[in-house]
Order: structure tokens, then C-alpha cells, then sequence
């Protein structure tokens, strides 16, 4: 795990360059207020929270949240290091290796992991 690269990464990508879409925004801008622990910890592995590669969300429950059902981050370099997690916060949250995960053009070795479960109130204007 390269975690200096991985901070690299986070701070060249532009907020512009993340998904746009409803689900997206509502995600970036709730999840760490709602989220704070889980947010340190990727921070310890060089991840933003607010720069997800993949949200996956579901639809509404019935208290008015959005169940984000495994948001995904880049991590660069070899897996070996990166241990999976559980991390105490709003609900307990684990952070493991994703089994699948879109496509992605990086050419350099990296690898994918994901934090589930997450609820976020819904506060964007668009309900999708």
C-alpha cells in the first residue's frame, strides 16, 4: 500500500472530476458530518471520503435516509498492508477489499476498497 501516492491522488483529483449525480452529491456533502471516525480512518490510508470512485446507492428508507450499500475508493499500490476493518461511528462501518468494482483507467498497481454500510439524510434538491 502506497499511501503517499494514494494522498497524491486525492488532492489532484478535482471535485469536478467526481460524479455529479444526485445520489453523488448527496453523498459528498453528508458523509463526513455523518461519518466522522470513518472518515479519519481513510485518512490514514491517504483516501478523501468526499472523492468516492462508486457511491452504489439504494433507495430511500423509510426514516428519510439513503442506504449507500458499499462506496468505493482507489488505493495505490500492492494490497499487502491493507487489513479490512470494522470502525465504530454512526453505525458500525466495514472497510474491506471490494470483490467488484467498475472499470477504471489507472495504469499503475492499486486496488479498490469499499466502506458499507453508510445511511445519509437525503438534502439535495433532485430525488434522483
Amino acid at each position: 500500500m502506497d499511501i503517499e501516492r494514494t494522498k497524491q491522488f486525492y488532492r489532484e483529483l478535482k471535485q469536478s472530476d467526481v460524479c455529479d449525480c444526485a445520489y453523488c452529491r448527496n453523498y459528498v456533502k453528508e458523509v463526513k458530518k455523518a461519518y466522522p471516525a470513518v472518515t479519519a480512518y481513510l485518512q490514514t490510508l491517504g483516501v478523501d471520503i468526499a472523492k468516492p470512485f462508486e457511491t452504489m446507492p439504494l433507495e430511500l428508507d423509510e426514516n428519510g435516509r439513503m442506504p449507500y450499500i458499499g462506496p468505493q475508493y482507489l488505493v495505490f499500490g500492492a494490497e499487502v498492508g491493507f487489513a479490512a476493518a470494522t470502525v465504530k461511528d454512526a453505525n458500525d462501518v466495514e472497510v474491506r477489499l471490494a470483490q467488484s468494482h467498475p472499470d477504471d483507467d489507472i495504469q499503475e498497481p492499486h486496488f479498490v476498497i469499499e466502506i458499507f454500510p453508510i445511511f445519509l439524510p437525503w438534502t439535495v434538491e433532485e430525488t434522483k
